[in-house]
């Protein structure tokens, strides 16, 4: 059966109403207390997987984010706009998305997550714009369609039309037999737009753009997206510049989950975040950000604060003591008590002249377990690493050694028990300040800490700089630390090599884990 939806506000029965009253945002600590001792689920472990033809994964994850997969909108939507939301329209082509979802499936993936963005030629109000990000195949794809004014009005019906249709689509209400979610994986959460602080109306950017948007067109697409899917919320300046509308839609799944487009958490990037949210940091001139003063209108649209926090001139342990404190200090102390997610992250584009990492193999790695480590134990519930393609698997194999520095985390860290709060910490036993250690237990009485001395390795104070030159890759280090006594059966490095037991072991940028019997 197909479902058509409502997707007009006038024809559902919305008008006019006063905005909801809402509070500002208080003062509150730059961070979250540590979460309890608990179980790292696999879930924490997602992934990217860029097309079809490297499905299935040839490393373990329990996530996933579709993004830059050959299924975003101009592929599903490639030729025409669907005059509904109606998925069985002919424009829509569900090919690539289905096959995935399918693969998914098949992997024990149960809930994804979907980037909505990229606007496909047809819909762009400048298909021909040289200056978006993907000029290849897509140039304009920045570039919104024209029925959502800078100010957040207008009917916005193209993208209303596409995200009903994904929506109805990935939930399986227009398939007859009622089968589609026993062999495709869902939907669960929705990300509006990627990375929208590279964007000439709100940020000083001059690379390539991921949109061309004001404060109040993000918004309305949010909204709008809260709305269609999960049936609930207002929709700001609708029908015309300054009203509001509270949304009355029939839910296509009332469980999914909406994050923020994502953000930067670098600190020139830093203001689009709360002007989102609540319009409080100095925004840009012609930016349209207009529901300061407490009205929160951005924070009421959003079930999780969504950043990539990528490690790319700066180390994982300076993005947990320095970027996440930083981003979470702008946040109201009710978004502060949603979840904060990673929504993309890895050492980046090696090659570019700011990296760190550049040429140096081993220590990408040990950045892999540092990275999960110190994220998890900074209260970040959900990690997705960007990319598989080109950092863990190309042109048919792993590459090496990162692939199996990646199984190694996987094999240390999902389903163990943190066994202190926080996860992560410094200066325990007798280790020098240095050193990190993060306790874990498992069933049966199996414990276990991985151990790292931050103070090697690109980024750090000490010699060895470059791992993979050094004379132990696999450690990158040459601090000798006793082994405390409940750790004394073995020890295992990043590569997953499993070395007898000694009292002292020699560790470095590389993490390993002591176990104990």
């Amino acid at each position: 059966m197909v479902l058509l939806l409502c997707v007009q506000w006038t024809a559902c029965g919305g008008g006019s109403a006063a905005p909801a009253v809402t509070t500002s945002p208080s003062p509150s600590p730059p961070s979250p207390s540590p979460p309890p001792p608990g179980t790292i689920p696999d879930t924490f472990f997602g992934l990217h997987i860029l097309g079809l033809a490297d499905f299935p994964a040839q490393v373990p994850y329990g996530e996933f984010r579709n993004w830059d997969t050959d299924a975003q909108w101009p592929e599903l939507e490639p030729t025409c706009g669907a005059a509904s939301g109606d998925p069985s329209d002919p424009c829509f082509d569900w090919k690539n998305f289905d096959q995935e979802t399918a693969s998914l499936n098949a992997a024990g993936i149960d809930n994804i997550l979907y980037t909505l963005n990229r606007v496909p030629p047809w819909a762009s109000s400048d298909p021909s714009d040289p200056v978006c990000n993907g000029t290849n195949p897509h140039p304009g794809e920045c570039d919104l369609p024209i029925d959502i004014n800078p100010d957040g009005s207008g009917t916005n019906q193209t993208w209303r039309n596409w995200v009903t249709a994904l929506a109805t689509h990935t939930n399986g209400l227009d398939d007859a037999t009622g089968t589609y979610l026993q062999s495709h994986a869902h939907v669960k959460y929705w990300e509006p737009w990627n990375e929208w602080y590279r964007n000439p109306l709100v940020t000083n950017w001059s690379g390539e753009v991921s949109v061309k948007a004001t404060y109040a067109q993000m918004l309305r697409l949010t909204e709008d997206v809260r709305c269609i899917i999960t049936g609930k919320g207002t929709i700001h300046n609708y029908p015309s510049a300054g009203a509001s509308t509270p949304c009355t839609q029939t839910a296509i799944d009332p469980t999914a989950i909406i994050l923020t487009p994502s953000s930067a958490a670098d600190a020139q990037y830093s203001s689009v975040m709360p002007n989102l949210l609540y319009c409080n940091d100095n925004p840009m001139p012609g930016s349209i950000c207009n529901w300061g003063s407490g009205l929160n209108w951005g924070s009421q649209a959003v079930d999780i604060i969504d950043y990539h926090l990528y490690a790319k001139s700066i180390t994982p342990e300076d993005v947990v003591h320095s970027e996440l404190p930083a981003v979470r200090a702008l946040l109201s102390s009710t978004d502060q008590a949603k979840p904060l997610w990673d929504g993309e992250s890895s050492w980046g584009v090696l090659g570019m002249p700011n990296n760190i990492w550049n040429g140096d193999p081993f220590a990408l790695a040990g950045f892999i377990p540092r990275m999960l480590a110190l994220y998890w134990s900074a209260g970040v519930p959900q990690v997705f690493f960007y990319s598989y393609e080109g950092f863990l698997f190309q042109a048919g194999s792993l590459i090496q050694p990162e692939a199996t520095a990646w199984t190694t985390t996987y094999n240390w860290l999902a389903g163990a028990q943190t066994a202190q709060s926080p996860f992560c910490q410094t200066g325990q036993f007798t280790f020098p300040s240095t050193v990190y250690s993060c306790a874990i237990t498992r069933a049966n009485g199996y414990v276990a800490l991985l151990v790292w001395d931050s103070q090697y390795g690109p980024g750090g104070t000490a010699s060895p700089s470059n791992c993979t030159v050094s004379a132990t890759p696999l450690i990158c280090g040459s601090t000798t630390v006793t082994v405390p006594s409940q750790y004394g059966k073995d020890w295992v490095d990043v590569g997953g090599n499993t070395h007898p037991f000694s009292s002292s072991v020699v560790i470095g940028a590389n993490p390993i884990l002591l176990e104990g019997p």
